[in-house]
């Protein structure tokens, strides 16, 4: 469980441990040690899952990854503080740069989405980041009790996924990887440049060589007015590829709700 202070992590725990719709729980693991257990009887096959819940002060992510080698992350923000939205997309980051997010599930949870009068990050901003970073998203609300077990359910989901499928987890992060890298040097959602963005295993990577003809000198081939030839046709293949991307983005925002497909 990783995310700012303030979040609601525990909180989502302890849910999990009372959820009657899954009915096992298990607290013989000591409370103190920032680790808790449910059992999750899903497709009949019964997974107990170890939740390792540490404040953000004790447990950032490199310590996380450092200490623990976890089948899965639940990245984690409120809805209702966009400091721990900048937080979560930190920890995305981490886990993007170490190929967690290749091999491991890895859910982005939006807590507190009850909060609609003090929310502060809409649904499509957590989607978007999610879509960024090749993971899932769920918003969820502990004080009303919404999507709690979808959650806890999904995230048993993505991890067998995960584990049954290795191969195919890594070749569509590889896929995925090589396309932002080539058109992203900055965070995705803020557009402020950082650091390591030139990583090809980071989805930072290099900006698109078309930004650099605004640096064209003047004069030379590239300025020459040829380069205006058949403009109109271009200018149909630029607009037919623009309205690919964005359906391919659509579709792909659309599958990261799906916690139960890779």
């Amino acid at each position: 469980m990783l995310g700012g202070p303030a979040v609601g992590k525990s909180s989502l725990v302890s849910q999990f441990m009372t959820s009657e719709y899954l009915h096992a729980y298990d607290t013989s693991i000591d409370d103190e040690s920032g680790e808790k257990s449910v059992s999750v009887l899903l497709s009949g096959e019964e997974s107990e899952l170890i939740f390792i819940d540490h404040a953000y002060t004790e447990m950032n992510p490199d310590d996380c990854l450092s200490s623990y080698d976890p089948h899965g992350y639940c990245v984690i923000y409120s809805a209702a503080d966009r400091s721990s939205f900048t937080v979560a997309e930190h920890v995305l980051q981490v886990l993007w740069t170490n190929q967690n997010i290749a091999q491991k599930a890895v859910i982005l949870v939006a807590n507190k989405a009850d909060l609609a009068r003090s929310r502060l990050v809409t649904s499509d901003e957590g989607k978007a980041m999610a879509t960024a970073y090749d993971c899932k998203f769920i918003e969820t609300s502990v004080g009303i009790n919404h999507n709690v077990d979808e959650l806890l359910v999904g995230l048993l989901s993505q991890i067998r996924l995960k584990l049954e499928n290795p191969e195919k987890s890594r070749d569509l992060f590889r896929k995925r990887s090589i396309r932002k890298s080539k058109r992203r040097a900055c965070s995705p959602l803020s557009g402020a440049c950082l650091t390591g963005g030139t990583n090809p295993n980071s989805p930072l990577g290099p900006m698109n060589n078309v930004i650099s003809d605004a640096n064209t000198p003047p004069g030379s081939a590239q300025s020459s007015p040829r380069k205006y030839r058949g403009s109109r046709t271009s200018t149909s293949l630029k607009v037919k590829g623009l309205l690919g991307r964005v359906w391919a983005r659509d579709s792909k925002s659309k599958s990261c709700e799906n916690l139960h497909v890779l």
